[in-house]
C-alpha cells in the first residue's frame, strides 16, 4: 500500500528547492543543473544510512529483514543521514574536480529550503503537533487545537536559508556549511521541546540535535572569527609601507 503522505513529502521536499533554484542557481557545476539533479543520490544515501542506524540502535535483529528496513516511518536517525548525504555530495564534487566545501556551500541554502518544505508537509502526514493553542490546527485523531510547530520550524529554516544565501561569496564555504548545520540543529532542538514524546527525558533525536547545535555554535563562532581576522590582515585598500635603508 502506498504511503501517500510520505510520497507527497518526498515530492515537495525535492520539488520546492528545485523551483527556488531558478532564483538561486547553483554555481559549482559546469552546466546549469536543477537541485533535483544533484540532490537525489545524496538524499537516498542519507535516507538509507539514517534508516540503517535507527534499526541498528532500536532493533538490530531487523537488519537482515528488507521489509523492516523499508518501513521508513518506523524511524530514521537524522544526523547520521545528514552526514551521509553530505559525504556523497562532497565525493561527487571531488570526482568532478570541484572543492567539496565549495559544492556543499553551494547546496546548503537550497537544502535548507528542502528541509523547510519537509517540515511543512506535517500538514499532509500525521498532522502538525505542538502545544495547545486556540489559534492552532487540530491534528487528525485529536480533540484539541495545537500550535503547528512544524510550520513555525519551516519558517525559521527559510529565514536561515535566505541569510546564508546572501552571504555566499562573502563568507568562506566552511562558515556557510557550518552555519547551515547549526541553523537546522538549533531549530530542531527548540522545536522538540514542544513536540509530544514518550517519557520525561530528552529523546535520542532531541539530545543529538542539542549536541550538534552546541558544537555548531562553537565551530561557527571560531570560523567566523578566523575569517574576520583574515580580512583584517588583508583589507582591500590598505597600503603597506616599508622603510628602505641605503646604509
Amino acid at each position: 500500500m502506498i504511503d501517500v503522505g510520505l510520497l507527497l513529502t518526498m515530492i515537495v521536499a525535492v520539488g520546492v528547492p528545485s523551483l527556488v533554484a531558478r532564483w538561486w542557481p547553483l554555481t559549482t557545476f559546469a552546466e546549469p543543473v536543477g537541485f533535483a539533479d544533484v540532490a537525489i543520490w545524496p538524499a537516498f544515501a542519507g535516507l538509507a544510512v539514517g534508516r540503517l542506524v535507527a534499526v541498528g540502535i532500536d532493533g538490530p535483529s531487523s537488519l537482515g529483514s528488507v521489509s523492516d528496513l523499508l518501513i521508513i516511518r518506523s524511524g530514521v536517525e537524522f544526523w547520521p543521514g545528514i552526514a551521509a548525504a553530505m559525504f556523497v555530495a562532497a565525493w561527487a564534487a571531488r570526482r568532478s574536480g570541484v572543492a567539496p566545501l565549495d559544492r556543499l556551500a553551494d547546496l546548503v541554502p537550497l537544502a535548507l529550503i528542502g528541509y523547510a518544505a519537509y517540515e511543512v508537509t506535517c500538514l499532509v502526514r500525521d498532522g502538525c503537533y505542538g502545544p495547545e493553542s486556540p489559534l492552532g490546527l487540530q491534528p487528525p485523531g485529536t480533540s484539541t487545537r495545537m500550535l503547528p510547530i512544524g510550520v513555525l520550524a519551516a519558517i525559521a529554516i527559510v529565514v536561515g536559508a535566505m541569510a546564508l544565501h546572501r552571504q555566499l561569496g562573502r563568507w568562506s564555504p566552511w562558515i556557510i556549511v557550518t552555519g547551515g548545520v547549526t541553523v537546522v540543529a538549533g531549530v530542531r532542538s527548540l522545536a522538540a521541546v514542544w513536540l509530544p514524546h514518550i517519557g520525561d527525558g530528552l529523546t535520542r533525536q532531541h539530545w543529538s540535535s542539542v549536541v550538534v547545535f552546541a558544537v555548531g555554535v562553537v565551530t561557527f563562532a571560531a570560523a567566523t572569527g578566523a575569517g574576520t581576522q583574515a580580512v583584517g590582515r588583508d583589507r582591500p585598500g590598505d597600503v603597506v609601507t616599508t622603510e628602505r635603508s641605503d646604509r
